[in-house]
């Protein structure tokens, strides 16, 4: 199944949803979010529709923002890099996995609770469709599962997942974080990791106590 990739420097209450995405899997890189009220409004159409939207992390605001589309029921996720507000995201992390309030699933951590096994790493960076096969439209882009069976994305993971042993042969900083299963080192440019060592472990832990803790008697 193919999926339509939008980059959009609009708020998401200034894109114009169009018909022709209804039988398509839809992924927004809007600006922001823009008014609550205007939103509201287009529930209706957005919900019509099979479409996720991603927000930059890196923008303050914008952790309300995805709080305030995943409890109206909009499917939608924060876009984590060096710039992440890393208590923000821990804040936004617990509302995704350990709300009590019906609201709709959060990206990354949805992602990563459902595939999480302690025998296997998760890499995240599924979710934001990072594999591109090469194509460089930067407004539309079409993805599709089959990308990693051709020979130039074959080499592109067979090199993104044997990139990650390097952390252990040089017995990096990373490779002794308690996180590691979850992040794989994507931080580790960082010259101050002590923000993302925190939260990456206590969104592992978090998982884990969600997943394998014995309930009270």
């Amino acid at each position: 199944m193919k999926h339509l990739r939008l980059h959009r420097k609009q708020n998401i209450t200034s894109i114009s949803f169009k018909e022709e995405w209804k039988n398509t899997p839809v992924v927004i890189y809007p600006n922001g979010l823009g008014k609550v009220r205007d939103l509201v409004g287009l529930l209706p159409e957005i919900k019509n529709l099979n479409v996720k939207f991603f927000l930059d992390g890196s923008k303050e605001e914008n952790y309300e923002a995805v709080q305030i589309l995943s409890s109206l029921g909009v499917y939608s996720g924060i876009v984590m890099d060096e710039k992440t507000d890393w208590e923000r995201l821990t804040d936004l992390m617990y509302y995704a996995l350990c709300g009590k309030v019906p609201h709709a699933p959060i990206e990354p951590f949805q992602f990563v609770y459902e595939m999480y096994n302690r025998n296997r790493l998760v890499d995240y960076g599924r979710v934001y469709f990072e594999e591109t096969n090469g194509l460089s439209d930067a407004d539309e882009l079409y993805l599709t599962t089959k990308n990693t069976m051709e020979p130039q994305s074959a080499q592109r993971l067979k090199t993104s997942v044997g990139g990650w042993q390097r952390f252990f042969y040089e017995s990096t900083e990373c490779a002794a974080c308690e996180g590691w299963r979850i992040c794989m080192g994507k931080y580790a440019e960082m010259t101050d990791k002590t923000g993302c060592q925190k939260f990456m472990t206590e969104w592992l832990n978090t998982i884990e106590e969600l997943k394998f803790k014995t309930p009270n008697p």
